[in-house]
């Protein structure tokens, strides 16, 4: 992993739980970086709120379901739906390994197109 892709963002559309005080919403995750998800729900949360993200990522030669803390940084309508930008909490040791070989692993798919569609 590079200086560069620590603060990278991934498109992503994988199934999402959010988890708040006051209940919980399922949602997308659509974009993914080491520090903050993008994430497109029906049940908004405001600026501030802090929420626990449970979502399933193919890493680590596994499916490894992660728990990660986070707080509501923007939010704003996106047609149906609720877009909101949420930075992580410090992460565990396994979160952090997950998430770093996702995002390599999405980074070598995109290589690998812009190569193949070159020639």
């Amino acid at each position: 992993m590079t200086k560069n892709s620590i603060n990278q963002m991934v498109r992503t559309n994988r199934k999402i739980t959010l988890i708040g005080k006051n209940g919980q919403a399922e949602g997308h995750l659509v974009d993914l970086s080491l520090t903050e998800a993008g994430v497109l729900t029906k049940r908004g949360a405001r600026e501030g709120s802090d929420l626990e993200l449970v979502f399933e990522l193919p890493a680590l030669e596994d499916f490894i379901t992660l728990h990660i803390n986070a707080t509501v940084t923007h939010r704003h309508s996106s047609e149906n739906e609720i877009y909101l930008k949420l930075s992580f909490a410090p992460l565990t040791e396994l979160d952090g390994l997950a998430l770093a070989d996702f995002i390599d692993y999405k980074n070598r798919l995109l290589k690998f197109g812009q190569r193949k569609y070159k020639s």
